[in-house]
């Protein structure tokens, strides 16, 4: 029988409760499924014919390690889902800047990897400061520009690479809009909204996850985005705010995004369709 392995790290070594419901659906289809952390170097990764990313949620805090994992599956007979191409562009948020000048409309952000200086930022009131290798708001803070100091700044980015952008007052009231795409059909979205007083929309800072229809409007310019972003991908995760100013994204996730099969009925079964249409 055809071998899946489902990649995930250390902390869930049994999977999330979300991925566990994918194994039943391949097994039906004829495979064999295993959970497997990603970097145990014991693993034979050559024995699958497919690797599929799921929960490898620590990859940010140790990107070479990651980085080498991935490049093994370049020109490998074993599949990787998504390609190994697409983990290790989406693995940078500097993607964004590509997507900007293919017209895709994203929060205004300034792309650093030297000094910022602190005078290029007054333009806007209060600002977000990332890393452009991250995940789970890991190192993302939030700072008042007029109360913001260049040695602070200068302490803040003083290695990596950076992203700026003006904090959005939508994401308080609001939060972001995660939109899913499978085989680049939409399956789902829900909203994520932060708790009162917060601006992160992880869980384990107390957000809320709630069911959320999407407008025609809305769809077809997520999916345009996915179309630019990642046209051969099998999963992706749009990921933005609604402005006054229409949508504007934040983050296609295509290498390890949360699939909230919690909140539909018939995610889990697209997602494998999807993967399967691949093969």
């Amino acid at each position: 029988m055809p071998k899946i392995a489902i990649a995930t790290y250390d902390k869930l070594p049994d999977l999330t409760f979300n991925d566990q419901l994918l194994i039943p659906i391949f097994r039906e289809n004829g495979y064999t499924v295993s959970p497997e952390i990603w970097d145990n170097s014991e693993v034979d990764w050559s024995s699958f014919d497919i690797v599929l990313i799921r929960s490898t949620w620590d990859y940010y805090l140790k990107p070479v390690e990651f980085k080498n994992w991935i490049t093994q599956f370049i020109n490998s007979k074993t599949r990787l889902i998504n390609s190994a191409e697409m983990v290790l562009k989406n693995s940078h948020k500097f993607y964004l800047k590509e997507l900007a000048n293919k017209g895709v409309s994203i929060i205004p952000t300034i792309f650093s990897s030297e000094k910022i200086e602190l005078e290029k930022l007054k333009m806007w009131e209060k600002i977000v400061i990332k890393p452009a290798v991250s995940a789970g708001s890991h190192e993302t803070e939030i700072f008042e520009v007029n109360m913001l100091t260049q040695e602070v700044l200068d302490n803040k980015t003083r290695t990596g690479d950076w992203l700026v952008q003006p904090f959005l007052e939508e994401i308080k009231d609001a939060g972001e809009i995660s939109m899913l795409f499978f085989g680049g059909n939409f399956s789902h979205a829900i909203q994520k909204v932060p708790k009162s007083g917060d601006f992160r929309v992880q869980k384990q800072f107390g957000a809320q996850y709630l069911k959320f229809e999407p407008s025609t409007m809305l769809l077809s310019i997520a999916k345009n985005i996915v179309e630019i972003a990642g046209k051969e991908s099998v999963y992706a995760r749009i990921d933005g705010v609604i402005t006054q100013n229409g949508f504007l994204l934040m983050e296609v996730e295509m290498i390890e995004p949360d699939l909230f099969f919690e909140h539909t009925l018939d995610g889990p079964n697209r997602f494998v369709e999807a993967v399967l249409k691949e093969l």
